[in-house]
C-alpha cells in the first residue's frame, strides 16, 4: 500500500501549532454567499472580501459571560448579536442567518433564514437528521480542544507504563510503600511504537509530543489524505489498520464516531495486539466494541488500556469494565482546562469575522461523512 506524501511543510501541521498558541484553527474553509456582489469561489479558494447589504443577525444558544459576548461583537461592526434564554426567543431565531451553539430540531424549524451553525464541540456524530440535509454550512471545534486531550493520552498511558494506578496509588491510600508487584513490571516508552487511528488534532497533538518527547516512532492511520509529518513514521489510509496493529506497543483511537468507525476496535483487531501492548481512546466511546475489550484485558491478550470515554457515559456501577484488570478510566474530562474557552471563544470570533466579510470559513464539517 503506498503511503501517503510527505510534506516538509505540512499546512495541517502549521494549522496544529496554531492551535497550540489558542488561534482559530481548521483543515477545511468554505466561502459563503450571504453578501452582495458576485458569487463566491469555489469551497477552499479566497474570495474578495464585500459589503454585506444589512447587519448580520446572529444567535447564541450557549451561556456566554459579557466579555464573550462583547469579543464575539468585536468581530466585526455590522452585526447583530442576540444570547438567547430559550427558544420562546423566536423572532429572534426567525431572523437569525447564524447560530453559534448548539441547535436541535425545534430551534432549526424556528430558523428560516439559517446559512450557517457554529458548532460548540468538535465531535458531530449528534447533529439532527435535520441539519445534516439542511444547506446551511456547519462548523465545529475541531483541533481546539487537542492539545489538552493529548496530554491525558500520555496521561493514561505513563498511569500504566509506570505502574502509577495498579501500584502506586492504591499503595499511597493505603499508606504503604510497596514495591512493584511482579503481575505489573513497570515498562518504557523510548523507542517503542505508537499506531494511532486518526490524524485529526487530537492523533497529531499526541504523536507530536510522544514522538519528540519520548523517542517513539509513530505509524497512523487516517481517512484523510493529508502530507505526512516529519514527526510520523509512515501515514497510511484506513485500510492499513490490520498491517499495523501487531506492529505498535501502543494503539490509540482518534478517530471520530462515524457509521464507519463504529465498533472498528473490535476482537479481530484485539487479537491482533501484541502481548505486551496498550490500547487508549480518547475519542468516542462507540468507536470500540466494549465487550470485546473487556474480554481482552481479562484474559490478558495485551496489558492494558486507558480510556477517557466509554458506553454508555456515565458508565453505571455495573459495567462490566469495573472488574477489568490493569485499566486506567478518566471521566470523558480531556477536553478540559481553562484554556479550553479561550480556544473556543478565539475560534468563534474569528470566524464570525470572516463570515460577516464573506471570507472562507474554519473547520466547516462535511456533513455527509461526519466530520
Amino acid at each position: 500500500m503506498t503511503p501517503m506524501a510527505e510534506d516538509p511543510i505540512s499546512r495541517r501541521g502549521f494549522l496544529a501549532t496554531l492551535a497550540t498558541t489558542g488561534a482559530a484553527v481548521a483543515a477545511q474553509e468554505t466561502p459563503l454567499a450571504r453578501l452582495s456582489g458576485p458569487p463566491v469561489a469555489p469551497a477552499g479558494q479566497p474570495s474578495e472580501p464585500r459589503i454585506p447589504a444589512q447587519p448580520v443577525k446572529i444567535v447564541c444558544t450557549e451561556a456566554l459571560t459579557p466579555a464573550e459576548a462583547e469579543q464575539i461583537r468585536s468581530a466585526s461592526k455590522n452585526l447583530e448579536l442576540h444570547v438567547l434564554a430559550g427558544a420562546k426567543e423566536s423572532k429572534h431565531l426567525a431572523e437569525a442567518e447564524v447560530i453559534l451553539g448548539s441547535v436541535g430540531t425545534s430551534t432549526l424549524r424556528l430558523a428560516k433564514n439559517l446559512k450557517w451553525v457554529q458548532g460548540w464541540g468538535a465531535g458531530v456524530e449528534h447533529m439532527p437528521k435535520e441539519l445534516v440535509e439542511h444547506p446551511c454550512v456547519v462548523t465545529n471545534q475541531q483541533r481546539i480542544f487537542a492539545p489538552v486531550i493529548a496530554e491525558t493520552a500520555i496521561g493514561l498511558l505513563l498511569s500504566l507504563t509506570r505502574g502509577l494506578a495498579q501500584v502506586s496509588i492504591p499503595a499511597f491510600r493505603e499508606r504503604k510503600y510497596a514495591a512493584v508487584a511482579d503481575d505489573f513490571p513497570l515498562d518504557d516508552l523510548y523507542g517503542k511504537t505508537i499506531g494511532i487511528v486518526g490524524m485529526g488534532g487530537i492523533g497529531s497533538e499526541t504523536a507530536r509530543r510522544l514522538h519528540h518527547g519520548f523517542g517513539m516512532r509513530v505509524l497512523a492511520t487516517d481517512a484523510k489524505p493529508m502530507p505526512k509529518p516529519d514527526f510520523v513514521a509512515e501515514l497510511h489510509d484506513p485500510a492499513w489498520l490490520m498491517e499495523m496493529v501487531p506492529q505498535v506497543d501502543v494503539l490509540m483511537s482518534a478517530a471520530p464516531l462515524t457509521k464507519e468507525t463504529r465498533g472498528m476496535f473490535n476482537e479481530q483487531v484485539f487479537n491482533r495486539m501484541k502481548p505486551t501492548a496498550y490500547f487508549l481512546n480518547v475519542s468516542r466511546g462507540g468507536l470500540v466494541d466494549q465487550e470485546a475489550l473487556v474480554k481482552a484485558l481479562k484474559e490478558k491478550r495485551f496489558r492494558g488500556a486507558g480510556l477517557d470515554v466509554v458506553t454508555p457515559e456515565p458508565l453505571p456501577p455495573d459495567s462490566t469494565l469495573w472488574s477489568c484488570p490493569n485499566l486506567v478510566l478518566t471521566p470523558h474530562n480531556s477536553g478540559h482546562a481553562p484554556i479550553r474557552q479561550v480556544r473556543l471563544m478565539t475560534l468563534v470570533t474569528e470566524n464570525v469575522r470572516r463570515y460577516c466579510q464573506g471570507l472562507p470559513l474554519l473547520n466547516v464539517v462535511d456533513k455527509a461523512k461526519g466530520y
